[in-house]
């Protein structure tokens, strides 16, 4: 019986770990391989970015928050990823406050890379459940890796050139 109730409370866990959700624009079915949902976010400089927009670049694409410690370890890294030709670097931030502080972090940070605004529904259609989440997305918008926590400057050089962008 103990057993039992062990193995019930720990498919829950995993249940709830890996989230649910149907597959309304690819959610629940991120992974290596499958295609990013369609999406269509203003950036803090105003500009409405898609995702038909990103076809035909390498990307590295960061769902971040302001508040969150992990993300903002990241964005040194990010920004040297950004620097370099060939690859466009993408945050989502999703900030509830949105632009109101996002924008001013952004500037502060001198962060050289676009900066989406997102939000929750749109993190679930990602299959998001944790920042920072970290996509990288060959030029068809397929995923080639993906990083549900911090990820570094040296690891997505390796993915980069693992699919032909020498960094």
């Amino acid at each position: 019986m103990k057993s039992s109730v062990i193995t019930i409370l720990a498919c829950l866990i995993v249940a709830l770990w890996f989230g649910c959700g149907g597959n309304e624009g690819g959610a629940g079915n991120i992974g290596i391989g499958s295609r990013v949902p369609t999406f269509s976010l203003k950036s803090t400089d105003g500009q409405t970015v898609t995702s038909s927009s990103l076809e035909g670049s390498i990307v590295v694409l960061n769902f971040w928050a302001t508040w969150c410690g992990p993300c903002l370890k990241e964005i040194p890294d990010l920004k040297q990823v950004a620097a370099k030709s060939g690859v466009k670097v993408v945050g989502i931030a999703l900030d509830e406050d949105g632009l109101k502080a996002v924008k001013p972090f952004v500037d502060r940070q001198g962060v050289n890379y676009t900066v989406l605004l997102g939000d929750q529904d749109l993190f679930q259609r990602f299959h998001g459940y944790g920042i920072p989440y970290t996509l990288v997305l060959d030029r068809s918008q397929r995923v080639v890796k993906i990083y549900r926590g911090p990820t570094t400057k040296e690891l997505l050089e390796n993915d980069l050139s693992a699919i032909g962008l020498g960094v």
